[in-house]
């Protein structure tokens, strides 16, 4: 029978009393949102492989538009920033059939600073409902470092709808991420 070392109990032991580190919100947005652990998480998967993982972070009992919450994927595939601005605006026009071909135009200018995403990426996406004198507004990260914001009206329902509108193409996708049975 082996004996495990002294040195080695002692590490199991101090694993079996370690507090185990709580999951929190992406800096970029811990400004805005508190939580400890994602309202709800899932996979997007092409063909088997991951293409990202995401989450969804709300400090609400419950995600709806009328409160602040961020959306972040985690990349294990690369994308070019052409494919994920094209790919974002035709699930858009799927979620919504009303866009018109002026409103494609408009998102799609207003999204020009979309960047390429490689493995390892984590691309963060803020949402603050619109305030009095403000309209609402979409922030994004990557990579904690801020690349962009839209503030055009209707677009955070349109773009947050690619994946939590119940018309998405990933309704197994969003019922991971709001919690759906």
């Amino acid at each position: 029978m082996n004996r495990l070392k002294p040195k080695a109990l002692v590490f199991l032991g101090l694993l079996m009393v370690a507090p185990i580190p709580a999951l929190a919100a992406p800096a970029e947005i811990a400004s805005v949102i508190h939580a400890g652990t994602p309202y709800g998480s899932g996979k997007y998967a092409v063909l088997f492989i991951t293409a990202y993982d995401t989450e969804l972070w709300t400090d609400a009992p419950q995600w709806s538009m009328n409160a602040p919450f961020a959306l972040t994927l985690r990349y294990h595939i690369g994308f070019s920033s052409d494919y994920l601005l094209n790919r974002t605006l035709r699930e858009m026009k799927g979620v919504d059939p009303k866009l018109s071909d002026a409103d494609i135009a408009r998102y799609k200018k207003a999204m020009a600073f979309f960047a390429p995403a490689s493995s390892g990426d984590e691309m963060t996406m803020l949402y603050q409902p619109g305030q009095p004198g403000k309209n609402e507004s979409v922030r994004f990260f990557k990579n904690g470092a801020p690349t962009g914001e839209v503030s055009e009206p209707g677009f955070a329902q349109d773009f947050f709808g690619v994946w939590l509108s119940p018309n998405t193409s990933e309704p197994d996708l969003r019922k991971s991420l709001l919690n759906l049975k």
